[in-house]
């Protein structure tokens, strides 16, 4: 994801050279959006892995449904 925020940042920079806050803001705006569901699937992650019964949820996480 680093490679791909750096990209869309340049994107944006030179999208409004001389207006660096509305590049930011975009970018912002796209990054969130994109990172969000990331974010989400990792905290949700980190929930199973620290549970009391985490060995028996990390099973079921890899069973087919």
């Amino acid at each position: 994801m680093a490679l791909l925020d750096g990209a869309l940042l340049g994107i944006a920079l030179a999208t409004h050279p001389d207006d660096f806050p509305t590049a930011l803001r975009e970018y912002e705006h796209e990054m969130f959006d994109r990172t969000s569901r990331a974010a989400r699937m990792s905290a949700d992650m980190q929930e199973l892995l620290m549970s009391p019964n985490a060995a028996q949820r990390m099973l079921a996480f890899f069973q087919p449904d």
